[in-house]
């Protein structure tokens, strides 16, 4: 066995045991002559009980335990002490035995750990008599194995992830796991949970898996209270967090992170660096874990933007200067976390089950009931999403099997067949929810289904405003209040004092809720996100086709654009002529922003054929396209130079996630806006106004803006500039050199910032540094070593230009082996290379060469 410690290492470790244990450890400490590796100490009663240990990497047979034993004996006879000898690779047979008859302890590391490990309550909550443990064993029994399907091949996906638990390959210890809403993510790691658990019980697996809800987080985490909110919920408060991240450290924990995307829609930029980088920290000492998302969230785009965006690099000496140092080494440190985490992952597509699957799902799930299994594969064959004219089936997707598989008796009372309608995402889930809302019916008589559904909707309102995905009894009972008011004074009038008691009782037993528990707290949720999804659709289309847009501000999210394009004609036409109406006086209908975003996909959808992107955007907005002043987010106006948004109005506006890549915005008005993550990459925006904009993390990479004006930029902004492979972040001095370079006009700049982003103005930028050390240097060094090898030619060209032109000269005798700056030389070298500035002598030559 090959030790993973070395003789330092693996000492402190055992001491970290310990010390996390509540012993006190001093050591290595000498005792009458002898030196004892760690002494720990414990009070036992009133008295003090001791551990006196040995530590080693070696094998330990016969020969080492002697040495062991000698100094392990002179405490034979101390009340209360115990001995103790640590090996990280083992122990032989007949040194066993030996020290059992002696009354030494023997342990490897992982027995040691093994025996202060104390995770058996968690173990007991996912394996044994709890109600959640009782969960896990009913979706174990009806689980369909899914199959990942990408670039990466064809597997199931359970057994790909088994062999990935099993193997030591550290370019995958971070798997991301992308699949559209309803496809299995959370109850794949659900599954995962209890089969890794088990194993990890039964010996099978050296990690036990620590499963965390990311959707349970609408503020930005750090790696340890992420922990502390897995130790809470998991029957482990009483483990330290300093423990649960050692086993980590050890390679004894898999983290199942689910829900990545429902965390990160509430989240802007640079609060999800903050998650990521508290996700690279866990993974620090090589970790393994799995990172389940929606497509969009947390693709390697998404992934390498956070990354490569977040904070402007300082590097010239000047600046640092003037900055804490601290501060930038520690930024520094978070940005290898991230390139390491980053570099550790492999992302795999979680694909809808097959046909064949949905069919043996049905069928052994309705195994006793041949009918109900007739109407749910009749249904589900009906169950489509239209996109781009292309039909493609959504009867795979388990989220809406289990629903369908929920409401069976209600689906065979209505002898559904296959010949009817074709079915979208918005007729499914409205069939599933009134069929659940006739259930509760059945049920109950108090609430009408039309008010159970007003609620319900309300209540998804109520958890999407205050970010939880769990409501408490209070919560609950507000929104109670809120729709039933009238109701509940009614009733109070007639001489019933318990008529908010009555409605809480029937209505968090509605079929579209589950019961959960936060620290023995009883909540309700949605059993499923795409309930409360749909459902928040349906009430904010409502409000707005009623006249009255909801105000409040929503994150809108992928399935609910999905939702509202998949919503009938008739619906849509009617928001549609309420939005356009509302639009010329906005201001006074506060919440048409968002409905902008909810209902832009749609327009889009239906006038795919026959209207352009300009055509589509006017209908909604008028022909002028004013869209100034208002609050706008994640638009997507198509990738097309085709797509002609010249003129568009949108000054003082606040722009969050808009992608207008090859987008025509010439002599468009966006001044005094504050554009964040904005896509101009390949736009058009030739006279456009930009003046006085804040710029966060936009990305600039090839726009053409010829003749757009810039001046007043924000000294805050950033901006992103791809070159090649790479990415180049840039402040605003760099933003306006890069503009001005490509024909815009901006504040005044140094020419320094319109070259130093080009992949071999670090070549020019490092010869000068190497000759301003006062020595002599050999010409070929400067001109085929270190950062010259990139690009030799270039490095010729510019030592050449430099001694043309008196800036450095050979050394007498040497003909042109030995080089040095000159007098006056030496001062312009020094502005480029140290102080970000090209004299006017040498701008010349990036002009030449750098075009």
């Amino acid at each position: 066995m090959i030790s993973r410690f070395t003789e330092a290492s693996l000492p402190a470790a055992v001491r970290w045991l310990f010390e996390t244990n509540g012993y006190d450890v001093t050591g290595p400490v000498e005792i009458n002559g002898a030196e004892v590796d760690l002494v720990a100490s414990q009070l036992a009663g009133f008295a003090e009980q001791k551990v006196y240990i040995e530590v080693t990497i070696q094998n330990v047979d016969v020969a080492k335990y002697g040495k062991d034993l000698t100094k392990l004996t002179m405490f034979r006879n101390e009340p209360g002490a115990q001995r103790m000898i640590v090996s990280s690779t083992g122990f032989t047979p007949s040194v066993r035995e030996r020290a059992k008859k002696e009354g030494i302890l023997t342990f490897t590391y992982e027995e040691l750990f093994a025996s202060f490990e104390r995770i058996t309550p968690y173990l007991s909550h996912i394996l044994d008599e709890t109600q959640r443990a009782q969960a896990l064993r009913e979706l174990e029994l009806v689980y369909e194995e899914p199959s990942f399907e990408d670039r990466h091949g064809n597997q199931k996906a359970t057994d790909y992830l088994h062999d990935w638990l099993n193997t030591e390959d550290h370019d995958r210890s971070w798997l991301i796991v992308v699949g559209e809403y309803g496809t299995g993510k959370t109850a794949l790691t659900e599954v995962l949970q209890r089969r890794w658990a088990a194993a990890y019980r039964n010996g099978e697996v050296s990690q036990i898996p620590f499963r965390i809800e990311l959707r349970d987080f609408s503020r930005q985490f750090d790696a340890r209270g992420l922990l502390h909110h897995f130790l809470d919920r998991n029957d482990l408060a009483h483990l330290p967090v300093s423990f649960a991240e050692s086993m980590i450290a050890n390679g004894r924990v898999v983290l199942l992170l689910d829900g990545y995307d429902e965390m990160a829609q509430y989240l802007n930029v640079r609060e999800r660096r903050a998650c990521l980088e508290a996700l690279a920290d866990l993974a620090r000492d090589g970790a393994k874990g799995i990172l389940t998302s929606r497509p969009n969230y947390f693709t390697e785009a998404e992934e390498l933007r956070v990354f490569e965006v977040l904070y402007q690099r300082l590097s010239s000496q000047s600046q640092l200067q003037s900055i804490d140092r601290t501060a930038v080494n520690q930024e520094r440190e978070v940005d290898a976390l991230l390139e390491k985490f980053v570099l550790r992952r492999v992302e795999r597509s979680l694909r809808d089950l097959t046909k064949e699957q949905t069919l043996e799902l049905v069928r052994r799930r309705l195994r006793d009931d041949p009918a109900g299994a007739e109407v749910v594969t009749d249904l589900l064959a009906r169950v489509f999403r239209n996109d781009e004219s292309q039909e493609i089936s959504l009867a795979g997707k388990p989220v809406i099997i289990t629903y369908l598989l929920e409401v069976v008796e209600e689906l065979k009372n209505d002898h559904v067949r296959a010949d009817e309608k074709r079915l979208s995402e918005w007729d499914i889930y409205d069939l599933i929810v009134t069929k659940l809302m006739l259930r509760d019916w059945a049920r109950t008589s108090i609430i009408f289904p039309s008010e159970r559904k007003i609620f319900l909707q309300k209540l998804a309102l109520h958890a999407s405003l205050t970010q939880r995905k769990s409501l408490n009894e209070s919560a609950f009972r507000e929104v109670i209040r809120t729709v039933f008011e009238s109701k509940i004074n009614r009733r109070r009038a007639e001489g019933a004092t318990d008529a908010e008691d009555s409605l809480f009782d029937d209505l968090r037993s509605s079929a579209t809720l589950t019961r959960c528990s936060d620290q023995g707290v009883a909540q309700w949720q949605f059993s499923h996100n795409s309930l409360r999804e749909f459902l928040l659709t349906s009430f904010i289309i409502a409000k707005l086709s009623s006249g009255a847009p909801e105000q409040r501000s929503l994150p809108i999210t992928d399935a609910m654009l999905m939702f509202t394009k998949s919503m009938p004609a008739e619906m849509l036409n009617g928001a549609f002529s309420q939005f356009s109406a509302f639009w010329p006086s906005r201001e006074s209908h506060r919440g048409l922003d968002q409905m902008l975003t909810l209902l832009w996909s749609a327009r889009r959808h239906l006038d795919r054929k026959t209207k352009t992107v300009r055509e589509s955007l006017a209908s909604l907005v008028g022909d002028s396209l004013d869209l100034s002043n208002c609050t706008i987010s994640n638009l997507n106006f198509e990738l097309s130079k085709e797509t002609n948004l010249q003129r568009i109005n949108l000054s003082g506006s606040i722009l969050t996630g808009v992608d207008f890549s090859q987008v025509d915005l010439s002599d468009a008005n966006i001044s005094g806006s504050a554009l964040d993550e904005v896509d101009f990459w390949g736009t058009r925006a030739r006279n456009a106004n930009f003046n006085h904009v804040v710029m966060l993390d936009c990305n600039l990479t090839e726009i053409d803006c010829n003749g757009a004006t810039f001046f007043g930029i924000d000294k805050e902004s950033t901006a992103i500039v791809r070159n090649g492979a790479h990415a180049v972040t840039l402040d605003v001095r760099g933003i306006c050199g890069y503009l001005r370079r490509r024909g815009a006009q901006t504040d005044p700049v140094d020419p320094y910032y319109m070259y130093n982003i080009e992949p071999y103005f670090d070549i020019c930028e490092k010869i000068c540094r190497v000759l301003l050390d006062g020595t002599w240097h050999q010409r070929l060094g400067l001109e085929q070593r270190g950062a010259s090898e990139k690009n030799v030619r270039l490095a010729r060209k510019f030592v050449q230009f430099l001694i043309s032109n008196g800036h450095v000269q050979p050394k007498s005798g040497t003909g042109s082996k030995l080089l040095g700056a000159t007098q006056a030389g030496r001062i312009l070298i020094a502005q480029l290379a140290e102080n970000d500035h090209i004299d006017d002598s040498l701008l010349s030559f990036f002009e030449d060469n750098f075009g």
